[in-house]
């Protein structure tokens, strides 16, 4: 959990400089002497006195950090935004992999798995998310090839080695990625869950991701959760919306039987999403259950999560 302060008036949170160090993997000593030669980044000071560094600090400075790590000198990308910052990430890297690369379709990606190259199939899913970014990299990538996998098992194309090697290469990519977001998030907590004897994580990861980069806190309980427990850590949790992911092999009449047990568990504070390839067919009705089969579906939420 990471370490809050609040700023006087509560204009805005803060972190310590130990914790924004740890945040942005640039040392104490280094942030201070950036203050003194640059003037930035430059903390306030909250009611009690004490220098804090804000989301915006925060997320800036991991920026910095990468870039850095790029080989950009420390008084080139200082004065930096963010948003420039993520431009000149992207510029380089792109440069770095070969203009004449484009980005893997999703075709070539499932030939690569079909002839178990992982070491391929891993590099064409780390220039897709450097070429498109982790936004469209879900949208466009990672979404669209698991739902040709699941088109070739049912045609008998893809075997389960090839399924497993996909799950576990797109896991390590997305659970990288979400770490480096999901601290930034900072806006209303949504817990991830399967139900119980639901196996199925990757749908619960890739929307994780996607909550991050929405600037909302996820929490990934993971799978083949029992429904009491899920609404014990939704409340344990401090959770605003409890998210619930129903796979294609779901029993829907046993899964019905279990949102029921979580809705008569939660406080009514807390809202359930339920996504996943089976919510369209619930029969469950429900003013607290939230359907979230879409990007659109969860871009609408999160945005009704917030404003609300």
């Amino acid at each position: 959990m990471v370490e809050r302060q609040n700023v006087a008036n509560d204009a805005t949170a803060g972190y310590s400089i130990r914790v924004a160090s740890r945040l942005s993997g640039v040392s104490s000593d280094t942030l201070r002497m950036w203050e003194r030669r640059y003037g930035f980044p430059k903390p306030v000071r909250n009611e009690s006195q004490v220098r804090v560094y804000t989301d915006a600090d925060i997320e800036r400075l991991v920026l910095i950090a990468r870039a850095l790590k790029a080989g950009f000198r420390s008084g080139e990308v200082i004065h930096r935004g963010a948003e420039e910052l993520r431009s000149l990430l992207t510029s380089s890297a792109r440069a770095e992999l070969g203009s004449d690369r484009s980005t893997p379709t999703i075709e070539s990606l499932l030939v690569l798995l079909l002839q178990d190259d992982a070491e391929a199939l891993r590099d064409e899913l780390r220039q897709s998310v450097v070429l498109l970014g982790p936004k469209q990299f879900l949208t466009e990538v990672a979404a669209p090839l698991l739902e040709q996998v699941g088109v070739a098992w049912a045609a008998g194309r893809v075997l389960v080695r090839h399924e497993h090697l996909l799950s576990e290469l797109l896991s390590n990519k997305l659970r990288s990625l979400l770490s480096a977001y999901e601290d930034l998030s900072s806006g209303p907590v949504v817990l991830l869950a399967t139900l119980s004897d639901e196996q199925h994580g990757l749908g619960l990861e890739m929307v994780a991701l996607y909550l991050a980069l929405a600037g909302v806190s996820p929490r990934l309980l993971g799978v083949n959760t029992p429904p009491d427990q899920l609404a014990e850590a939704a409340v344990a949790l401090a959770a605003d919306v409890v998210g619930v992911s129903i796979s294609e092999a779901a029993d829907l009449g046993l899964t019905e039987a279990h949102l029921r047990r979580v809705l008569s568990s939660l406080p009514t504070r807390i809202q359930l999403w339920v996504g996943g390839k089976q919510a369209r067919k619930l029969s469950l009705r429900n003013p607290r259950i939230r359907r979230v089969i879409t990007w659109q579906d969860l871009d609408e939420s999160v945005a009704r999560l917030c404003d609300g």
